[in-house]
């Protein structure tokens, strides 16, 4: 059996370490995983900051493969420190994992090759801003340059907006250093989707497409989170909007990494705008979504393993094969979600779980007794499997209701706030 080390502990690792359990051929490993990850495997307690530690650990433990879930270490350059160890790891460089690191750095690359994407300023004070705001009219988009866990975007519709933003950015510095530089960007309205190709440097296959919802509040209101939900595949995804993707947006992309020295080898996640039928880029991520990723895999029939094998190889396969059918994830999370929250609350009610539903452990934690603890802000994911998204959604919902801690809560919309045009 293959020997697997999955890095992460969130819903989207848990859902990487079912896909590879269904699999039945591999031994997994998951640093530092969570209590759901301990059901498929051994939960190891490594620092994923520590290259050393994590180098050492495959290297003794003979892992044949080691995956990356979240982006922090593609960004540190843990995917370079592996190949210097000759140790075999699925992931992009460091250079690459700057499409989703930098934003400015993503916004320049792509209006080198051509790819599209909004108007944007790279600005660092607050008088750039607003000049920049002025340039290109409201409503305008504010990032965090760096990273920011999903949560350095807000929304701006006019300038009282615009001068709250900055004292969050600026006056709080609630990002830190990676909202010291902010790229200011045109605010595109249309249709959000989610596309994951998985790359060999040179070709690549769509393992799947989807939309999450952001938002923490129904109808799309309130903070940026991680994310409160997803649905597979998007319902935009049709084959002709889909080869418009590959051909303008993710083949260019791999083209121009190659072309400046750092072939793109992983998943490249490409968070698009459906204008007038027309795909433009949002944002890029260098790894799978969390929560697209509960979503997007229990629809994927391919080999996940064997198509990681594959790309590290140069030889990832063009066709790709899905199951048909819908699925649809909800998150449960804690009580002042994405601000603070308290940890440590018992969870009840997942003996009750039926149907065609998945659970993916995110923020939980294992206490006395066996007893379930809350330990993060997205606590859990329950996904629901179905012919149609209509009897997925249904199913997750059905489920989710049973599911409770104290001041948990959920929206009651994903996979009915489509956002389609003119909804």
């Amino acid at each position: 059996m293959a020997r697997v080390l999955i890095l992460g502990s969130g819903g989207r690792e848990h859902a990487i370490a079912w896909s590879l359990d269904g699999e039945n051929r591999h031994e997994l490993y998951c640093a530092p995983g969570n209590p759901g990850t301990a059901l498929l495997g051994t939960n190891v307690a490594l620092d994923l900051d520590d290259h050393q530690a994590l180098a050492r650990f495959a290297r003794v433990e003979a892992i044949e493969l080691t995956v990356v879930g979240p982006e922090g270490p593609l960004a540190a350059g843990l995917v370079d420190y592996f190949q210097s160890e000759g140790l075999s790891i699925f992931g992009p460089s460091q250079a690459c994992a700057r499409l989703e690191a930098s934003k400015l750095f993503a916004r320049d690359f792509m209006r080198r090759h051509q790819i599209p994407h909004p108007a944007y300023v790279a600005c660092n004070d607050k008088q750039a801003v607003r000049e920049a705001v002025s340039e290109l009219g409201a409503p305008v988009v504010l990032k965090a340059d760096g990273l920011a866990a999903g949560k350095g975007v807000i929304i701006c519709r006019s300038e009282d907006e615009v001068e709250a933003a900055l004292v969050i950015f600026f006056d709080k510095s609630a990002f830190g250093e990676a909202g010291r530089v902010l790229s200011v960007e045109e605010c595109l309205e249309g249709t959000e989707m989610s596309v994951f190709a998985l790359c060999d440097g040179e070709n690549f296959c769509l393992l799947g497409t989807a939309q999450d919802y952001k938002r923490a509040f129904d109808g799309d209101r309130g903070p940026n989170t991680g994310g409160m939900g997803s649905i597979a595949p998007s319902l935009l995804a049709s084959q002709e909007l889909l080869e418009e993707v590959s051909a303008t947006i993710i083949q260019p992309t791999l083209d121009g990494m190659r072309a400046e020295g750092h072939p793109y080898v992983g998943i490249l996640y490409a968070g698009l705008m459906i204008v007038d039928g027309a795909p433009w880029v949002i944002e890029f991520n260098v790894r799978l979504g969390d929560p697209e990723t509960q979503v997007v895999l229990p629809l994927l029939d391919q080999s996940l393993y064997d198509l990681m094998e594959q790309a590290l190889q140069g030889a990832v396969p063009i066709a790709h094969r899905v199951k048909p059918g819908a699925a649809t994830c909800v998150v449960l999370a804690a009580d002042g979600y994405p601000g603070n929250y308290d940890k440590g609350l018992p969870i009840s009610g997942l003996d009750g779980l039926e149907g065609d539903t998945l659970l993916f452990h995110a923020g939980t934690a294992s206490g006395d007794n066996g007893a379930l603890l809350s330990n993060g802000g997205r606590v859990l994911s329950v996904v629901g499997l179905g012919p149609d998204l209509e009897q997925a959604r249904d199913r997750a919902y059905a489920n989710i209701s049973r599911i409770d801690f104290p001041g948990s809560f959920y929206r009651k919309d994903i996979g009915q706030y489509i956002g389609l045009p003119g909804e």
